[in-house]
């Protein structure tokens, strides 16, 4: 694979899983927001948060699958060697760790808004 090619991956990777993260993170907030709006939005909070959840699981998927695709190419180098080649590959380590939490976050963000009751009374 080329250089550019796993540059690419590499940055793919390293912010695809955070930008997924923050976007769901938004939309479910305000997806909560409009259920307990006393405008009567008549929406599925739990179906639509289920839905952004997985989207977004699948989103962080992909990025880890990226990163790891960059680690396996870049075997046979170390991180510490010169750029950018060593370079690559040290964003690759740092993107599979940082993409393994933000699939947890995602996993943990969902799961308390599908279970958690949105709307409570005063």
């Amino acid at each position: 694979m080329t250089r550019e090619r796993l540059a690419l991956l590499q940055w793919l990777g390293l912010g695809l899983g955070g930008v997924a993260w923050f976007t769901y993170h938004i939309l479910g907030y305000f997806l909560t927001e409009a259920t307990c709006d006393s405008a009567g939005f008549s929406i599925g909070h739990d179906l639509w948060q289920a839905v952004l959840m997985s989207v977004a699981a699948v989103l962080v998927l992909g990025a880890g699958a990226a990163a790891v695709t960059v680690l396996v190419e870049t075997r046979d180098t170390s991180y510490d060697e010169e750029p950018p080649v060593g370079r690559i590959r040290f964003f690759a380590l740092a993107a599979a760790t940082a993409n393994l939490l933000f699939l947890m976050i995602v996993l943990l963000d969902g799961l308390g808004a599908i279970f958690n009751i949105a709307c409570r009374q005063a």
